[in-house]
């Protein structure tokens, strides 16, 4: 538990001393912890050159690690780090030309450091400063060897032994080694978070695209059912309208006989009927596409619906002819909401009835399974055609007329369609063509 608290505290430091990621940029970042590993190299390098009395190079270092301070001071509190580099550079750059004539010149350390400070403006500096430091290197080093080449007596040997020279040279060497492995190690790890942040941010913006590609094609949908909902307004609406006005126009012009306004006044109530329905139908349906839908799930007695949608439909299937029956338990319980119940209820009966010859029957029958009700609507009359049954429970299907010439348009089945799916329950058909149609649907039963 000490060790787990010990590392803690360590990753805390370390954090604070190379900076958040929330508050400093990932170049920013790596710029100060370059700098943090310059500072504990150049420290080792002080203990290593005291050890093998280096009077002259302990100084240099102890230059350079003042240089260094002020420049991390620049980048990680000031956050001037261009400035600070730049310091770091003419800093350095002074540093070793003077630690190369008073410490041994090409016999010393100085130009394996001059490869590590190389580095290490390469890494924290922006990439345009980059040829400035090739240039300004290779003529500083180049320069210095010449005028060792030519004049060796400015440049004395000041080590005492070739231990210490051994000495020097490899804890340079490993340093400068541990240097360049650490600032590569790290800018490598700086690399792949950032590819990573750079990838997740890909993945991202590819599900928003995807999200956005659903919501237009869920737009485009709704936008070519709002087109068909105005077709069925002008069309369907404005049909049996005009034959309304028709039939009342010829009823008041005094010219009909008796039995001719009967049939006129019969086919003027079934007109204004079916146009009631379809209003019904088309109000609430367009009333839950704009203000939304709201489900209230309760325990209602089935029976009590099927007997309600009977009576109702009864002395329209009467005139046509038509057995309606219906079969139910009085103790049955479903869980739904009782207006859209209703709704599907009486679209699927009112259907049935429409496609049904005279002299056919409608029967209304329930089962139960486990833990479903099943209610079934079916009758005897003409059936769905095959190219019709895929389209049924959306807009796509076209107008279709029943048995004494009623218009359906399909606008009901949908309606039903998604009020069973609000009520978490289903529907589906059974039909063959010629010879009738069977509509199931299933709601969640309630058990004593």
């Amino acid at each position: 538990m000490s060790s787990f608290s010990e590392n803690s505290s360590l990753k805390a430091i370390w954090k604070k001393l190379i900076g958040d990621p929330e508050e400093y940029s990932l170049e920013n970042r790596a710029f100060n912890y370059v700098c943090v590993i310059s500072f504990i190299l150049l420290v080792l390098c002080v203990f290593a050159n005291i050890y093998i009395s280096q009077a002259t190079m302990t100084w240099v270092l102890l230059f350079l690690i003042a240089i260094l301070s002020v420049i991390y001071y620049l980048g990680k509190v000031r956050k001037r780090y261009t400035f600070g580099v730049i310091v770091f550079a003419v800093c350095s750059y002074g540093a070793l030309i003077l630690n190369y004539f008073l410490n041994s010149g090409t016999y010393g350390p100085t130009i394996e450091l001059f490869f590590v400070s190389f580095v290490l403006l390469i890494t924290i500096s922006d990439k345009r400063y980059h040829i400035l430091w090739i240039v300004l290197h290779l003529i500083i080093l180049i320069t210095m060897i010449w005028i060792e080449y030519y004049n060796p007596a400015l440049v004395p040997d000041t080590y005492p032994d070739k231990n210490a020279r051994f000495i020097d040279l490899s804890v340079n060497v490993l340093i400068g080694i541990a240097f360049i492995y650490s600032v590569t190690r790290h800018l490598r790890n700086f690399y792949d978070a950032k590819t990573k942040e750079a990838d997740e941010r890909s993945l991202a913006i590819v599900r928003q695209n995807e999200e956005i590609s659903a919501q237009n094609e869920r737009l485009e949908q709704v936008d070519n059912e709002k087109n068909k909902l105005f077709s069925i307004i002008s069309h369907d609406l404005k049909s049996p309208l005009d034959s309304i006005k028709g039939f009342l126009e010829m009823l008041s012009g005094n010219m009909l006989d008796e039995n001719e306004r009967q049939v006129i006044q019969a086919e003027l109530l079934e007109q204004t009927k079916y146009t009631a329905d379809l209003l019904m139908n088309l109000m609430t349906w367009a009333k839950s596409q704009m203000h939304g839908v709201t489900v209230n799930l309760s325990v209602q007695n089935l029976r009590d619906f099927v007997e309600d949608v009977a009576k109702n439909k009864i002395s329209i299937a009467a005139r046509k002819g038509i057995k309606l029956t219906y079969s139910i338990s009085p103790s049955i319980e479903v869980i739904c909401d009782r207006d859209m119940l209703h709704i599907v209820l009486r679209n699927l009966v009112n259907n049935a009835i429409k496609f049904t010859n005279t002299g056919g029957e409608v029967s209304v029958a329930v089962k139960t399974t486990a833990d479903k009700v099943i209610v079934s609507v079916k009758d005897t009359g003409i059936g769905i055609p095959p190219e019709m049954q895929a389209g049924l429970f959306t807009l796509k299907t076209r107008s279709t007329y029943g048995t004494n010439r009623e218009k359906g348009i399909g606008l009901g089945l949908l309606m039903c369609k998604e009020y069973m799916d609000y009520q978490m329950g289903d529907i589906w058909f059974e039909s063959e063509y010629g010879k009738g149609s069977t509509f199931f649907i299933s709601l969640s039963l309630t058990k004593h």
